[in-house]
């Protein structure tokens, strides 16, 4: 993973402000987080802690002898926003009662000596009694954690606060940190699902040349993007080779030193669980109480997750989402078969034209793709309500009702997405495309293969005709220039006993990744919602009543991991939980 020419140390928690700017891309932020910044400001959340921090973190000292310089994290939004991160300053508002520290660790743990270093963030909501130890959260995605996961986790499980400081943390690669990766949606379409660009002209069922051409052509350009727009070290080297669990579990495990504990907790969901995989596995001599909701399959690679997926949310629109639609008495139809034909019907419709939006934007059958694969992760009337806008503007003609259609597109496809992109970026401290393309093309060892790719390419399309999204990162990590990772399946006998949930039905990260672990990890218990096909099963609350929180699926499950978070009660056997 080591990539000549990185011979220039760099620190990126004590660099001074001009350096700084060179070794990393920043976010421009946006409207949202610059008016946040600006209330921030003349309200006065900035306390002279801002400059006592910056002093603290400037000092020069070892990575093992380093201090943790805790500080109230709104103080951060100076520096945040002189640096150019108006996510970043923006997020900071809402940190109010968390403590946020910087760290420093080697830009690469397989040459820790070297000089180089990097720098990430932090965070930590203090618990209710003196002494507690600390639990390392991760709500996944993008990241596989943020500075206000602390918040969300006991927001929606409180009892943890009795017995816990929870600590978050944005990982090496995201955007607050000295390695930031950044990628620019505006030349092609972000490959996490290929559903924001407009992926216009073209199908992505379409086997010929076009369609290939066309899709090759935007990994590739997305790819060379990502790659020119990584941090780069003072040398002008990229970080982008960096950017892995293998670095991101010793930075967190030089986390757990400086905090002084020589064992912690963790509390992880959906790809938070495969970091907490890792992490186990790599130290698990250092393992407390661990918890992995919502569990990543440990022995298949991420395009092997991702091909899974489409299938199974293609079965979920077949199987679950129609028959309940039909008996919700739309136009679709009012049986399964009716409502499948319909929707097969507009995207048929929607091939040969396209529904036009303000902008000079269209919405195409790609994007009816993209509202479908949310099937099994938003909520069904969601989807339902957006199948139903699709087909009322692509009927509408000139009446009226053209012209609520048409309110209802820009709505739904428009002004939500934008808004629920911003306030995300500001949420995560800014965009984490990047960090998704680094992570994913570095986590495993790609097919450069062109042929075995576009055949795998037809066969999803053909298996899941409307639930594919594309060539997606098997085309773009395809153009990667570094050598992938496999995941490494040693180890993880010697983890002990933690404890694993899941729903039975869930389309996001299956239920045999939990079985799959569970066989892997002789003490792991094991409790499984019946029935129940949503993806995430503990409640997640979100502070000031923002959006993004998680309402859980079962008071018997979440009763099982608060009990064994709080009094290290591991179940004795694998249990069932109902929903509710």
């Amino acid at each position: 993973m080591v990539v000549g020419g990185l011979a220039k140390s760099f620190d990126g928690a004590s660099a001074s402000r001009g350096d700084r700017r060179t070794l990393r891309v920043r976010a421009t932020g946006s409207l949202v987080a610059a008016a946040s910044v600006l209330l921030v400001w003349c309200t006065g959340s900035v306390g002279a802690t801002a400059s006592a921090a910056s002093a603290s973190a400037s000092e020069d000292g070892g990575i093992v002898d380093q201090k943790l310089a805790w500080h109230p994290c709104p103080a951060d939004v100076v520096e945040h926003a002189l640096a150019g991160d108006g996510y970043a300053a923006a997020r900071s508002a809402i940190l109010s009662g968390l403590e946020c520290a910087r760290v420093r660790t080697p830009l690469d743990w397989a040459h820790p000596d070297d000089g180089r270093q990097a720098s990430f963030w932090v965070s930590r909501l203090p618990g209710t009694h003196p002494g507690s130890g600390p639990l390392l959260t991760s709500s996944g995605g993008a990241g596989a954690g943020t500075l206000l996961d602390p918040y969300s986790f006991s927001g929606g499980m409180p009892e943890l606060r009795n017995s816990f400081d929870l600590i978050g943390f944005d990982a090496r690669g995201t955007s607050t940190s000295s390695t930031a990766q950044s990628c620019d949606p505006g030349i092609s379409g972000d490959p996490i699902v290929l559903g924001t660009s407009a992926r216009d002209g073209y199908d992505v069922l379409d086997t010929a040349g076009r369609s290939i051409d066309r899709q090759l052509d935007e990994a590739r350009r997305w790819t060379a993007a990502c790659l020119d727009r990584a941090a780069k070290t003072g040398d002008d080297a990229s970080t982008a080779p960096y950017v892995n669990y293998w670095q991101t579990v010793r930075d967190l495990d030089l986390v757990r030193q400086l905090l002084g504990a020589p064992k912690w907790s963790y509390l992880g969901v959906s790809q938070g669980t495969a970091l907490g995989r890792e992490l186990a596995r790599t130290f698990p001599d250092r393992v407390d109480r661990w918890v992995l909701d919502s569990v990543a399959d440990p022995v298949k690679s991420p395009n092997d997750v991702l091909q899974e997926r489409y299938r199974s949310r293609q079965r979920a629109v077949e199987s679950e989402f129609a028959p309940w639609a039909a008996a919700q008495g739309t136009v679709l139809g009012d049986t399964a078969t009716k409502v499948l034909s319909s929707i097969e019907q507009l995207r048929a419709d929607l091939v040969v034209q396209p529904i036009q939006l303000l902008g000079g934007q269209r919405f195409t059958a790609n994007n009816l793709n993209s509202v479908l694969f949310g099937v099994g992760n938003a909520a069904n009337e969601a989807v339902l309500a957006k199948l139903v806008t699709i087909r009322s503007a692509r009927s509408a003609g000139t009446s009226v009702a053209s012209v609520q259609a048409a309110i209802g597109m820009f709505t739904q496809f428009q002004a939500s997405p934008f808004i629920d992109r911003e306030l995300g970026s500001v949420l995560a401290g800014g965009p984490r495309q990047g960090w998704w393309t680094a992570f994913n093309c570095n986590s495993a060892d790609w097919s450069k293969d062109t042929d075995a790719i576009l055949a795998e390419h037809r066969e999803a399309a053909q298996d899941a005709p409307l639930t594919y999204l594309g060539l997606g990162f098997s085309a773009a990590c395809a153009q990667w220039p570094y050598p992938g990772q496999q995941d490494p399946q040693t180890g993880l006998e010697r983890v002990p006993g933690i404890l694993l949930l899941t729903n039975q039905g869930d389309t996001v990260t299956p239920a045999s990744g939990a079985h799959n672990l569970r066989d892997r990890i002789p003490g792991a218990r094991l409790v499984t919602v019946e029935s129940k096909s949503a993806h995430l099963v503990l409640p997640q609350r979100m502070p000031f009543g923002l959006p993004g929180g998680v309402p859980g699926t079962s008071s018997c499950a979440t009763a099982t991991a608060t009990r064994y978070l709080t009094t290290g009660e591991l179940p004795v056997d694998d249990q069932s939980c109902q929903p509710g």
